[in-house]
């Protein structure tokens, strides 16, 4: 209900649009931000974890290229206490001939798939041959530099890096820094939102004093305005103008009523923007109302040679204000009236649908552009000059629906009609 009571705002409507909007994009910036930088952390931890992996194994590898000093060892000649390369228990090195075949394991590793003979054609140079292969299912970091040189090759030097323990840390550190991202997500739209709503707050009070203006001002434009016209009606009455200041007369009581309208609609606009509003509730019948709301704009329908025909496709009971619900039906059988061709008519339709009453008002006009069949409920909305020229209203007729419906737990859209006219649909709850 709360929410209803918002939606049926001007200003919270306005206010929770631009909130939402204001929102989503402080919160996607931050998370972008976040979502970078965390990226960029996991990639630069991982290659720093890999560039301290292949720097290991090239260590390995050159120490024994330079120990060896372009020959090989002889078998029988590798104790193991003098030929054990310095590093970590996952580095191993070994010495190879020209063929491929071990000379020399310091470390005794027993890896299937080692030597990795496929390596040696391609270990040139001092930079070698360097490579990430799967041994036995275990990842290992294989540098290849050959011994000797280019013109005299007397074999090659392996040294390798197993990286279960490098996987291991890698694995751990992403999950880390992804964790510490999540969090730190939570709390960017935690934060993002109390900033919104900080931030929010002088506009809501604006708002808030821009309706009390309207509702105050409305109210002190209506006696003005019922004074003027009452003294032109006078005039007319008594014969007191001379026959050329008729017409001028007829303008004064002519604009004193639209006037008065405008007056009336901006009180309306304003009271069901209230928070407080206050509905008289009763048991209603909507096709009997609708019979009855109609019967007020047949003389508009006549002037313009039209029809207005109310179709009861079931009953439809419901809980609501009779005096809101008629002004609702008059402001929507107006609106097609305005719009819709002289000699067409206007289908009135009250049916039941599920648990909700129907309403749905449908004319034989130019209708309404998808983009524009929302922004149009809003105050003072016009589509287009053509249409500002040919209404008479000041744009509130449809904002004030809108009020009234939602006022009513209801909801209000427009359509297309089946011919391309305008097609108004009000839903509210029936009664159980």
């Amino acid at each position: 209900m709360a929410d209803r009571r918002r939606g049926a705002d001007p200003a919270g409507r306005i206010v929770a649009a631009t909130g939402r909007r204001l929102y989503l994009t402080s919160f996607a910036l931050v998370a972008l931000l976040v979502v970078g930088i965390g990226i960029t952390t996991v990639l630069a931890a991982l290659d720093a974890l890999d560039s301290n992996v292949d720097r290991a194994v090239r260590s390995a590898a050159e120490a024994t290229v330079a120990r060896l000093g372009g020959e090989l060892p002889v078998p029988q000649d590798n104790p193991e206490s003098d030929d054990v390369v310095p590093g970590s228990a996952d580095t191993f090195v070994l010495t190879l001939d020209p063929k491929g075949r071990v000379v020399a394991d310091p470390s005794r590793v027993a890896l299937p798939g080692l030597p990795v003979v496929a390596a040696l054609p391609l270990a040139t140079g001092s930079s070698g041959d360097l490579r990430t292969v799967l041994l036995g299912g275990i990842s290992v970091r294989l540098l290849t530099l050959p011994v000797g040189s280019a013109g005299h090759l007397v074999g090659y030097v392996q040294a390798g890096f197993v990286l279960t323990l490098h996987d291991s840390q890698a694995t751990s550190l992403v999950l880390a820094i992804g964790i510490v991202g999540v969090l730190g997500l939570l709390a960017a739209a935690l934060i993002t939102l109390l900033v919104t709503r900080r931030a929010l707050q002088p506009i809501r009070r604006t708002f808030a004093a821009q309706l009390r203006f309207v509702a105050d001002a409305s109210h002190e434009l209506r006696t003005p305005a019922a004074v003027i016209r009452a003294t032109a009606e006078v005039l007319q009455r008594e014969s007191l103008v001379a026959p050329d200041g008729v017409a001028l007369v007829d303008d004064i009581v002519a604009e004193s009523d639209r006037v008065g309208r405008l007056v009336g609609d901006l009180l309306a606009l304003s009271s069901t923007g209230a928070s407080d509003l206050v509905l008289v509730r009763e048991p209603l019948d909507l096709a009997e109302l609708v019979r009855s709301a109609v019967r007020r704009v047949a003389p508009l329908a006549d002037e313009r040679q039209m029809d207005v025909v109310v179709d009861v496709a079931g009953s439809a009971s419901i809980d609501g204000d009779r005096d809101r619900l008629v002004q609702l039906v008059l402001i929507l059988v107006d609106n097609a009236i305005d719009h819709a061709p002289a000699g067409s008519a206007v289908e009135v339709t009250v049916a039941r649908r599920g648990a909700d009453a129907l309403l749905s008002v449908t004319d034989h006009g130019p209708g309404i552009e998808a983009e524009d069949r929302e922004r149009i409920f809003e105050p003072f909305a016009r589509l287009d000059p053509v249409a500002r020229r040919r209404t008479t209203g000041a744009g509130l007729g449809l904002a004030i629906a809108r009020r009234i419906v939602e006022a009513h737990g209801g909801r209000i859209r427009a359509t297309a009609g089946s011919d391309g006219g305008a097609r108004f649909e009000v839903t509210v709850p029936a009664r159980r």
